[in-house]
């Protein structure tokens, strides 16, 4: 195993897609020059200190490797208001990161997302940003094909919602108030459409014992590439890697597809 380097973890600042300031860390090798620069984005809901987006972001900048992670407008430490995001936003604050990045460090070449994170990397990749343009590679863990996925998570309060009423939604034990605009959001992105021109190689790793993503969404993330395309399973892992051996293995199979 490779020794360790040393690393460095400064927390940042910029305007996400409605101008809210949003917040994240870079995450960065202390006594050497980063290989390259990688966003990590984290889970629908979550935050940057989610355990698999934490972890990863620690593991890769000890292999050499420069990481922006943040927290998704209204959620965290970001400003903003959750209500009024949706999957397209996600886009933008990926993309408002990926130009910070650029102006004032180098270019995103790898884009890394969790769960929904994963799904709004595919989608974002496909933009014409000039900061998106040296995106090489893109790797999701534990992700769904297509954004609607997420509505699972909506249960009784979808009535209120297709009745064009805002209601609150409960994610692991916590209230989130959404709009009707969220679902027409969602329901009207067409994933495979957007993928239908990408060249880009990517990688979908899934979650063996994933309670939230089923496996076949690992299986058509992989065909959305016209070029190599790589499909692991971490056996025994639940959908955040939360066990120790588990984060491990996603670690040393990112480093090995990207080295």
């Amino acid at each position: 195993m490779k020794e360790k380097l040393k690393i460095q973890s400064r927390k940042v600042q910029f305007a996400g897609f409605d101008g809210s300031l949003l917040e994240g860390n870079l995450d960065f090798p202390q006594e050497v020059a980063p290989k390259q620069y990688v966003i990590v984005s984290h889970c629908f809901t979550c935050t940057r200190q989610v355990l698999t987006t934490a972890r990863l972001s620690r593991g890769l900048a000890h292999a050499g490797i420069a990481v922006l992670s943040f927290d998704f407008t209204g959620l965290g430490y970001s400003e903003g208001d959750f209500a009024d995001t949706h999957f397209r936003s996600m886009l933008k604050d990926i993309e408002c990161a990926a130009d910070w990045l650029a102006t004032y460090y180098e270019p995103v070449s790898i884009l890394i997302g969790h769960s929904m994170g994963g799904t709004a990397s595919l989608a974002v990749a496909q933009n014409a940003s000039d900061s998106l343009s040296h995106v090489q590679k893109i790797i999701t863990l534990a992700s769904p094909s297509y954004p609607a996925h997420v509505l699972h998570h909506f249960g009784s309060a979808m009535m209120k919602l297709r009745n064009g009423e805002s209601a609150q939604i409960m994610v692991a034990g916590r209230a989130y108030k959404v709009k009707p605009a969220f679902i027409e959001d969602v329901e009207s992105y067409d994933m495979a459409k957007q993928m239908a021109n990408c060249n880009l190689p990517v990688m979908a790793i899934r979650a063996g014992d994933d309670e939230l993503v089923g496996p076949e969404a690992a299986q058509q993330i992989v065909q959305y590439t016209r070029a190599e395309s790589h499909l692991i399973q971490v056996d025994g892992a639940n959908h955040l890697f939360s066990d120790r051996a588990h984060a491990a293995q996603l670690l040393h199979d990112v480093l090995d597809w990207i080295d």
